[in-house]
């Protein structure tokens, strides 16, 4: 089965919905043997043990298209970007709670809560990104997030590790997000805005701002060079965005 064939069957099983049955097939179709349905049921993930998971568990549904996506990072499959980008694509228009086209995310993107992110049209994860989505994140139209970045809608009580408070964060339309930040609960990154390498963002940032540092804090406005629409097309030829 070429790769386009085997797209598309991936696309059918989960239009179909993607019980035990079905994951078992996109499991053997990725090269991964020696599961059945039972076994597939049986998966506990960290999202799974988390606090929160009572107020807002994963369906069994939603739990197999975690699985699976966890599951392509851990193949040879995974390398050829031409198979792996789409078939995360599929992933997210089913397991986020919304996700436009165009959506592309590199290798060793991990999330704890699937159904609590919303992705716009046109965004783009680069490598090795985390996204802690116990609360909402928002990625709004052609907004980026480049390597090793971090994403979290959660603290915890210095004295009792178990109390815990959470707060969304939006990322927005035409933002930028360079490699090895992180931003903290409840903080909105602006329209336009970028974020320079290694900063802790703790605070909201204005549209069109360029922040940077720990904690991040404003250095200039963003050069626009009399823009209104920036190219935040990952790859060449906008291969995989629309």
């Amino acid at each position: 089965m070429n790769i386009t064939d085997m797209l598309e069957t991936f696309a059918r099983l989960a239009d179909e919905g993607m019980n035990a049955k079905n994951t078992v097939k996109v499991f053997k179709m990725i090269g991964i043997d020696g599961y059945d349905e039972k076994a597939i049921d049986s998966f506990v993930l960290w999202s799974d043990c988390l606090p929160v998971s009572d107020d807002m568990p994963y369906t069994p549904e939603q739990r197999n298209l975690h699985i699976l996506w966890e599951s392509i990072d851990r193949v040879p499959l995974g390398i050829n970007v031409a198979f792996a980008i789409p078939f995360r694509q599929i992933i997210a228009k089913h397991l986020f709670k919304k996700c436009g086209d165009g959506f592309i995310a590199n290798e060793g993107c991990r999330f704890n809560y699937g159904h609590n992110i919303e992705v716009g049209k046109n965004v783009a994860w680069n490598h090795c990104c985390y996204f802690d989505a116990k609360c909402s994140i928002k990625f709004e139209d052609y907004s980026m997030i480049t390597e090793y970045t971090k994403i979290f809608t959660h603290s915890h009580s210095e004295s009792d590790h178990t109390v815990r408070s959470y707060a969304p964060v939006v990322i927005g339309e035409h933002a930028k997000v360079y490699t090895n930040c992180t931003v903290l609960p409840g903080v909105t990154i602006g329209k336009g805005a970028i974020v320079a390498t290694g900063s802790v963002v703790s605070k909201s940032v204005d549209d069109f701002a360029l922040v940077a540092g720990i904690p991040a804090k404003p250095i200039r406005e963003r050069k626009t060079e009399g823009k209104e629409f920036f190219n935040h097309y990952m790859l060449k030829n906008n291969m995989f965005q629309v």
